[in-house]
């Protein structure tokens, strides 16, 4: 696979072989990328399981990079060790590309709705493992597409799925990118012409999107050099089309966050998601070649992102 060069955190440059990237534990979550159509969770990584065979959180020691992280740390780690580490095993798998060829099925604006109503009333932050089985009937663990349209796209800040690991230039190479979609194509022309938002409609913006994520180490296996921060945000306000693991992110399940559960004045004014369900990893990521109308079904209609695309 050859050699890669680029920054640490203290901005010096390092040369790693890429043989490292591939040790036992990545290969565990690339030999169970997709969870069984019956739901549950994998089985934890050699030296990561807990009771039942579940995952547990790690300590961080000195990580360097996402290589490192993701190469020791399935389920990423933190200082305090503190995190859910199933849910972070979710979010850290590595699903072979040929399964955009067959998602579920392509999920809509009321089906976001719809699974937030689904959702057990017990779900929190931190007792992930303990729904898994009612989750995985909602779908969970599965692939699903979306068709939307690109509201904004950001990397992500530090989080324990990817060790806590900052992002330390533009190109958020060891963090998630992190993409709201949305689906008012009025306010996608908005945002594609760059005109100016009013205050409402640019809360409307966080607040109507489903949350995506790009995994750092899901870029590098498989869309190194294609998948970047700016390629994303050359297409801002066209219609998009996503595939990825669908799953719910309870670190967000408060009403303070996700809209969806939304009751007070005070609710409805923090929360800055549309949904706590989101695709993660997304595996696939495609554009409309239209800046016109809406795209269909034909496969002539959309192109996979890249840095070239216009």
């Amino acid at each position: 696979m050859g050699n890669r060069k680029h920054k640490t955190s203290a901005g010096s440059h390092v040369v790693r072989h890429l043989a490292p990237f591939v040790p036992v534990a990545v290969a565990l979550l690339l030999g169970r990328a997709l969870l069984s159509p019956g739901g549950g969770a994998p089985a934890a990584p050699a030296g990561a399981g807990g009771a039942l065979g579940m995952p547990v959180p790690a300590k961080c020691d000195d990580v360097s990079d996402f290589m490192d992280c993701h190469s020791r740390f399935p389920t990423g780690c933190s200082q305090a060790a503190g995190y859910d580490a199933y849910l972070n095993l979710l979010k850290n798998q590595l699903i072979q590309p040929s399964a955009a060829a067959n998602p579920v099925k392509f999920l809509a604006k009321q089906d976001f709705v719809d699974l937030d109503n689904k959702l057990p009333p017990e779900l929190k932050g931190d007792n992930h493992a303990d729904f898994k089985d009612a989750l995985a009937q909602l779908g969970e663990g599965q692939v699903y597409g979306l068709d939307g349209y690109l509201y904004y796209a950001k990397p992500s800040g530090v989080e324990s799925s990817n060790c806590q690991l900052p992002n330390d230039d533009t190109i958020g190479t060891n963090v998630d990118f992190h993409i709201g979609i949305g689906f008012d194509p009025a306010l996608a022309d908005k945002i594609r012409t760059h005109t100016s938002l009013t205050a409402s409609e640019s809360k409307t913006v966080t607040q109507s999107s489903v949350i995506v994520e790009m995994t750092p180490h899901y870029r590098f296996e498989f869309e190194h050099g294609q998948w970047t921060i700016d390629a994303i945000r050359k297409v801002l306000g066209r219609q998009v089309r996503l595939v990825g693991q669908l799953l719910v992110d309870s670190e967000h399940n408060i009403p303070s966050q996700n809209c969806a559960l939304a009751k007070t004045d005070a609710q409805r004014t923090s929360c800055w998601r549309a949904s706590t369900w989101e695709l993660h990893p997304v595996i696939q990521f495609e554009v409309c070649k239209k800046t016109a109308g809406a795209c269909g079904n034909s496969a002539a209609d959309w192109e996979k992102l890249s840095p070239n695309i216009n």
